[in-house]
């Protein structure tokens, strides 16, 4: 996340777009599992796959075929002989829980040993993908943002550009980009108005925030859900949180990951985090943050970087817990994964005033 002379230009840097399409260009076809045999969800393939009593497949990453020649068939599924198919169970119709419920082990699969800080799948039911659908059927990814309520995202301001007419969609329950066919679907949708808060300055990056209210709302499943709103009374200051998005994993890297990636960070204290970018950046001894920034991370190689612009950093709501409130989205820093300079986030608990004020306008609390 480099900083550059003006906000303006670290915003492309932090929106990071990512050129081509997303979802459509890359599917692994499946040509090699031939018939009788078939490419069937791993939990109903009754052959010498290692599932667990809930259902959930085991996929190592250290062995994982990532060239596409599992027999054609993605994680999610196995090429099964016809006698080894079970019957699916219907499943009963989901009930929305609490918010902010983490998946610690994953929906229909679990991962063993990732490689690059990938999650789960399903693990953050709560993080949104913001594209532009072109006229060709291509997405084009924006960056990331957080679900609030069935019918509202909350991202930053600054990955949108002023006067843009392009068609914005969000997109939930996504995990790997690369395949249209997951055990549970994602699903898109249109960004109906895109709310951006009146003291958003494109210069200085304050008040980097947005709210995006869809049509129709997402419809609430066990991959799909929503991220608790910080309290007053909440504190971060001894926190470890997690940033999640589909930006890339260091400054100098090439490519995006196509799984979500998820990375574990310290909450960082406003005083120590403004020394820290005084005194170990090219901002300078007389640099102060603003109110509606805090900050997260600090640790070698361990940051949220280009395309990862709004997506959400967020804390357990109490010590050890597996339930998470929305602390912040990513807004600005320099580099990525620089020791002692911590990445730069949207205050969202200072914002809920607006937040709130705007969802009850919206008809959305």
């Amino acid at each position: 996340m480099e900083y550059l002379s003006t906000f303006t230009a670290c915003l492309l840097l932090l929106a990071g777009t990512r050129q081509g399409t997303a979802q459509n260009a890359l599917h692994v076809q499946a040509t090699q599992c031939e018939p009788p045999r078939q490419c069937t969800p791993r939990h109903l393939c009754d052959s010498s796959s290692t599932t667990i009593a809930d259902g959930r497949a085991l996929i190592d990453f250290r062995s994982y075929d990532f060239s596409g020649r599992n027999e054609g068939c993605n994680y999610f599924q196995k090429c099964c002989a016809p006698a080894d198919v079970r019957t699916a169970v219907p499943e009963r119709e989901y009930v929305p829980g609490l918010c902010g419920m983490r998946n610690l082990k994953g929906l229909s699969i679990t991962i063993l040993n990732g490689q690059h800080s990938e999650s789960q799948f399903g693990e953050f039911p709560w993080m949104v993908a913001i594209l532009i659908h072109d006229s060709l059927n291509n997405f084009k990814s924006m960056g990331g943002g957080s679900l609030i309520s069935p019918r509202v995202v909350l991202t930053t301001a600054h990955i949108f550009q002023e006067g843009m007419n392009e068609i914005v969609v969000a997109r939930a329950g996504e995990w790997d980009n690369r395949y249209t066919y997951e055990a549970l679907k994602h699903q898109d949708r249109l960004v109906q108005e895109i709310i951006t808060h009146p003291d958003f300055d494109n210069m200085t990056g304050f008040f980097d925030l947005a709210l995006l209210i869809l049509s129709p709302p997402f419809k609430l499943d066990k991959h799909i859900g929503t991220i608790c709103l910080p309290s007053p009374a909440a504190i971060f200051d001894s926190s470890r949180c997690t940033v999640t998005g589909w930006g890339k994993r260091g400054y100098s890297d090439k490519d995006y990951p196509n799984i979500l990636k998820n990375i574990e960070l310290p909450f960082v204290e406003r005083n120590k985090c403004e020394n820290q970018l005084r005194y170990n950046t090219r901002l300078g001894r007389y640099f102060e943050l603003h109110e509606s920034f805090v900050c997260a991370g600090g640790e070698r190689g361990r940051d949220a970087c280009f395309g990862d612009g709004g997506a959400p950093l967020v804390c357990p709501i109490t010590k050890g817990s597996a339930r998470y409130q929305l602390a912040g989205m990513v807004s600005w820093g320099l580099g990525c994964g620089a020791e002692n300079v911590p990445g730069v986030y949207t205050n969202v608990q200072m914002m809920m005033p607006w937040i709130t004020e705007q969802l009850s306008l919206a008809n959305q609390e």
